[in-house]
């Protein structure tokens, strides 16, 4: 009972925002600003000297609650079209390290003692540091000649510059991941691994994600002048890769060339 309390104050607090969050029974995933919350509870123990032990002991193992449920959180992120943590956590080295990063996690704002002496406290990690873990160290072949050299992912606007691609996926059904694709019509990979600089992955996210195209065309990742194209179906299991048509395969191909959009992970995508 006190857990769902406490979680229908992130709900309440998402109900006003145009991000994407995945909702959980233990916490959230919010893909677009690239954090992942769980909610702990800790009960006072049965021996406690005093009021102060108790509730040291209690914030404690609040905390551990947290902790314990942000990794069943990370375990269940999509991560491609075909696979999610869970899958990526059966390697031991990937395990372990995603494990003490998530003993790393912040305290989001006071814990909130109940009437019943529990305490709740809300606990939060940033996926760039899951991203450092699972992305894989890809290179990027150089820009071809005359092209614009790096930015900085989140484009200085410029007068007639293309400063990203918002890719409207609504009504597609299409669901949000940790490493999306943007495919042709003919299967081939316009963006996706070997396509952006794993740095700019890491820190940025592979993708943004927005719910209005008024919302993303002021998100930093394309501010400025973002070219806009229409995906028209999904693919993969999970739904998270995003086709478009060939003649917009052109124009992305053109942007990128000129102005590093893909490189630089300068890429939106608009969800139902």
């Amino acid at each position: 009972m006190k857990r769902l309390i406490g979680l229908s104050a992130i709900l309440l607090s998402m109900a006003f925002s145009q991000g994407v969050v995945t909702q959980l029974d233990n916490g959230s995933i919010n893909y677009s600003d690239q954090t992942m919350a769980a909610v702990g509870i800790g009960f006072v123990p049965q021996n406690v000297i005093n009021a102060g032990q108790a509730r040291r002991m209690a914030l404690r193992i609040a905390k551990q609650d947290a902790l314990r449920q942000l990794i069943e959180i990370v375990n269940g992120v999509t991560l491609t079209s075909e696979t999610t943590m869970s899958g990526a956590m059966v390697n031991d080295v990937i395990n372990t390290k995603v494990r003490g990063f998530i003993r790393g996690a912040r305290q989001v704002g006071d814990p909130k003692y109940l009437s019943d002496t529990s305490v709740e406290v809300e606990y939060s990690v940033s996926m760039s540091g899951i991203s450092d873990i699972i992305l894989p160290p890809l290179t990027v072949a150089a820009p071809p000649p005359g092209a614009a050299q790096p930015g900085t992912g989140a484009a200085t606007p410029t007068t007639g510059g293309i400063t990203g691609v918002i890719i409207d996926a609504r009504g597609l059904k299409t669901r949000p991941a940790m490493a999306p694709r943007i495919l042709d019509q003919n299967g081939n990979a316009v963006y996706g691994p070997g396509t952006y600089d794993r740095s700019y992955a890491v820190t940025n996210g592979v993708a943004g994600y927005s719910k209005t195209l008024e919302a993303a065309q002021k998100d930093p990742r394309v501010l400025g002048n973002p070219l806009v194209v229409k995906g028209i179906s999904t693919s993969g299991t999970n739904r998270t890769d995003i086709v478009i048509s060939n003649a917009d395969v052109s124009k992305i191909d053109l942007a990128n060339r000129s102005y590093n959009v893909l490189k630089d992970c300068r890429v939106l995508i608009l969800l139902d």
